[in-house]
């Protein structure tokens, strides 16, 4: 035993409640029964299929990671359509620059 990875079918992993690993991994329970523990739905359909949990952690960090990329463009789009507007609201031009603008947008 003495595995620290995730444990295989033929080595399973020794754990605690506060060393469980996270995804798919064998165990053996208290009266030695073999069981895994699934992490992704391959393996809670079929225990002998191929571990997905590093594909779908990998993805999820990747959405993870785009999602603040999307979430910083659009707190600097807000933020310079405020000072865009607040510069129209401002200019003496006002009522024309908004009448053009209705125009070119079609409203």
């Amino acid at each position: 035993m003495g595995n620290t990875g995730p444990g295989t079918r033929d080595d399973p992993v020794v754990t605690t409640p506060d060393t469980v690993p996270s995804g798919c991994f064998w165990f053996l329970d208290p009266d030695g029964t073999l069981c895994l523990a699934p992490g992704c739905m391959a393996r809670i359909q079929d225990p002998d299929a191929e571990c997905l949990c590093d594909t779908l952690t990998a993805r999820h960090n990747r959405l993870k990671q785009r999602m603040r990329e999307l979430k910083d463009r659009q707190k600097y789009a807000d933020t310079w359509w405020h000072a865009l507007r607040a510069a129209v609201e401002a200019h003496p031009d006002k009522k024309a620059i908004l009448a053009d603008v209705s125009r070119r947008t079609g409203r």
